[in-house]
């Protein structure tokens, strides 16, 4: 029988995600999601083997839900990771990639998209707020990864966005720091001038020209 302590989690995870859909979630999620539970249930009283079509099905949808809960809580974290959830699963990273390609989206793709969603919720929920926190919390590693990020998906800048004048002005300040930035790290362009270093003669060549050979 699988442990307790294993499909609780599990269970508990799944019975969330019905709870919390919405009207307008697919009816085969919910389906998939009662009998997952359905199943558990089963599986806790011994009738259903946990080495079963049915059992492996359901162990497959509970992780599944879990592996997105624990991306979520762990989703300001800029070292969040597929080893990080695999670890906290208690799978191998394969296997977890595996649960992910039943869906429309990979791993990385579900971080993106919460990263996003949650950004942009903060965003309309928190007008005060700075920019850079948000992006932060979201999980970003820098403001220009998360402006990048924000206008592919939004089409628009994360001031824009909020349409706070504040943060649109932080918005324009970003824009230079970054451009500042880019600026420094930029290679000499052929017409600077530039510094001439004499070269050196390597020991060996020296000692060759003093004895002629």
């Amino acid at each position: 029988m699988q442990p307790r302590t294993t499909l609780l989690p599990l269970l508990e995870s799944c019975f969330r995600d019905l709870v919390e859909s919405s009207d307008a979630a697919p009816p085969a999620n919910s389906t998939a999601l009662v009998e997952a539970l359905a199943h558990f249930a089963l599986m806790e009283r011994g009738v259903l083997r946990p080495g079963s079509r049915l059992a492996q099905q359901a162990l497959r949808t509970g992780r599944l839900s879990l592996a997105r809960r624990l991306i979520e809580q762990n989703l300001s974290r800029a070292a969040l990771s597929p080893t990080l959830i695999a670890d906290m699963l208690g799978i191998s990273v394969r296997h977890m990639h595996v649960l992910f390609e039943a869906t429309a989206m990979s791993f990385s793709q579900t971080v993106a998209t919460l990263r996003i969603d949650r950004s942009r919720r903060l965003l309309r929920e928190t007008p005060g707020r700075p920019i850079a926190e948000i992006a932060f919390a979201s999980g970003f590693e820098s403001l220009a990864t998360f402006y990048r990020a924000f206008n592919a998906v939004e089409g628009m800048s994360p001031g824009d966005l909020s349409g706070d004048p504040a943060r649109r002005a932080q918005h324009g300040l970003a824009r230079r720091s970054m451009s500042a930035a880019i600026l420094r790290n930029a290679p000499a362009s052929s017409g600077a001038a530039t510094r001439q270093v004499p070269l050196q003669p390597r020991p060996c060549d020296s000692a060759s020209h003093l004895t002629g050979k």
